[in-house]
């Protein structure tokens, strides 16, 4: 089993995001098992388990290992995870301070930003990251193995 962290990590799900960017999802839930924060990270190619430790940290030490088998995780977003090009002008309309509840026009504004494509990221251009699917519990997703090595 290869344990990542930091640069490594990310290098390793970006590469696996960057051959092909359809598909991703990001669920992020307590652990059954001990409360702590785990994610699964699923792409068509690939997954990866991570753990998350934030506590009294003001940045979060996350490790985690490519999974041997791909989870049997369907997310329940009907928007995948992802980079989605955005227009300086859209930031700052999504972002506008007009209080909460947000108007029906940023809220246009933010699910039309959902429902573009995903695309691989090239250096000077404006992004979006997401969504990420923060649940209250993981449904049982991974096999007998990778149960193991959860513990």
């Amino acid at each position: 089993m290869k344990l990542l962290s930091g640069d490594g990590l990310r290098k390793d799900i970006l590469e696996s995001y960057f051959k092909n960017h359809k598909e991703w999802s990001f669920v992020i839930s307590p652990s059954p098992e001990h409360g702590f924060y785990d994610a699964i990270v699923s792409g068509p190619d690939g997954a990866w388990m991570l753990k998350i430790d934030s506590l009294f940290k003001p940045v979060p030490i996350v490790i985690g290992s490519p999974v041997e088998a791909k989870p049997r995780l369907k997310s329940e977003n009907p928007f995948p995870y992802g980079y989605r090009k955005v227009s300086r002008e859209l930031v700052l309309r999504t972002l506008g301070g007009e209080g909460y509840p947000p108007s029906d026009k940023r809220l246009a504004s933010f699910l039309s930003l959902l429902r573009s494509e995903t695309v691989v990221p090239e250096g000077g251009g404006h992004y979006a990251e997401g969504p990420f699917v923060l649940t209250s519990s993981r449904k049982d997703v991974l096999s007998e193995k990778q149960k193991e090595i959860d513990d």
